[in-house]
């Protein structure tokens, strides 16, 4: 691009010297072509991008094809401006002929401009969008990755610009997401919780859904110890914690979760709405004991076992036969005085391998110290430590 051009449409100058902007965009037009720059933005592109409210309604009034005209990347001047947070120029693009096609053309990537204001932050250009469109299904599309507008906004926390979008979507629809997530699950995960309360009340079934991993959002919410929402969802529906988390040979429920985060407040949160889901095993057969004490939450174990309503849990066999004594032994994690002291703890509990705790604990001491590590004695070859 020619640097008078250039600079005239940074800086919004309509004539300067020899230059004169009508006179230019005429003889372009003459010529059948536009003069672009690297990346091919046009003068409207350039415009777009610093602001230039003024320059950007004098161009289109003289060239009006300019405004839906694509640079390398397929984005428009409505693209440039939305993603920077240009308001003045969007509300001036917006008020040019064409514009319903304009708001939903997309770029190598599939955003419309809509997802480049979303994702910016940029709630007032949000709103101008928005009120432009009136079908859901298909103004508010996902881009190549699968993500919605609406879906942006949960991800990264921006609650104005998706109560703007949710007033407009009046029907509680919703395309999945990346890896079949919704904008739910993308709230949760990233602790927005104001979205998420938002999206929930909004469509109080989302929270049922499942990503490609088999998580729907109140797993993913015990995960991150988000109590409010949590209350919610369980709240509306206890049978909720039942669900379980994973495949159909891989899974694990609410509680485990909660026991492998070793959080005892949303311990007690889901007893306090399910007092029974205790009781539940994941694939392994195993209970939220064994999770707690393979994950060394000495903490959990005391609060836990304390209530006095799940000692029975010591001693109780997974799959393999292993109480979770066993699994504890074989971790090699310290061993709790509180699990020592307990009468379970005494007893001579076989798994299917035929081996107590102690014969555990016992094998993997003497495999220790059998295996001994290696020194370099300086003549390229190794000997044993002794």
């Amino acid at each position: 691009m020619d640097l008078n051009m250039y600079y005239a449409a940074m800086k919004g100058i309509m004539e300067n010297g020899d230059f004169s902007l009508v006179d230019h965009l005429k003889r372009e037009e003459l010529e059948n072509g536009y003069q672009v720059t690297s990346k091919g933005n046009t003068i409207l592109h350039v415009a777009a991008l610093f602001g230039q409210r003024g320059f950007v309604g004098e161009v289109l009034k003289i060239t009006p094809a300019l405004l839906c005209y694509k640079n390398k990347k397929n984005e428009t001047a409505l693209h440039i401006a939305a993603n920077v947070g240009q308001s003045g120029v969007v509300s001036e693009l917006l008020c040019f002929e064409g514009v319903e096609t304009l708001v939903r053309m997309t770029d190598d990537i599939g955003n419309t401009a809509l997802h480049k204001a979303v994702r910016g932050g940029h709630t007032d250009i949000v709103w101008m969008l928005v009120k432009l469109l009136l079908d859901p299904e298909h103004d508010f599309p996902a881009n190549k990755a699968g993500e919605t507008p609406l879906y942006l906004a949960a991800e990264f926390g921006f609650h104005d610009a998706l109560i703007k979008i949710l007033n407009v979507c009046k029907e509680p629809t919703y395309v999945a997401g990346p890896s079949n997530r919704t904008p739910l699950h993308a709230a949760v995960i990233q602790e927005h919780t104001e979205c998420a309360r938002s999206l929930w009340q909004w469509n109080k079934p989302l929270c049922e859904e499942a990503d490609k991993w088999g998580w729907n959002s109140l797993h993913y919410a015990v995960k991150q110890g988000l109590k409010e929402i949590i209350s919610d969802m369980l709240g509306w529906k206890k049978s909720l914690s039942y669900l379980p988390a994973g495949s159909e040979n891989d899974w694990t429920t609410a509680f485990h979760i909660a026991a492998s985060e070793g959080d005892v407040l949303m311990i007690y949160d889901l007893l306090n709405h399910c007092p029974d889901c205790w009781e539940m095993l994941n694939c392994n057969g195993q209970n939220a004991l064994h999770v707690a004490l393979l994950n060394d939450h000495e903490m959990f174990v005391h609060a836990f076992l304390g209530s006095g309503i799940c000692d029975s849990l010591v001693d109780e066999a997974d799959n393999e036969g292993n109480t979770p004594l066993h699994l504890l032994a074989a971790s090699g994690n310290r061993v709790p005085q509180m699990i020592l002291d307990h009468p379970s703890a005494k007893k001579m509990t076989f798994n299917n391998k035929i081996q107590t705790p102690l014969d555990i604990a016992l094998s993997r001491t003497w495999t220790i110290k059998k295996v001994l590590p290696l020194v370099h004695d300086g003549l390229d070859r190794f000997s044993p430590f002794l």
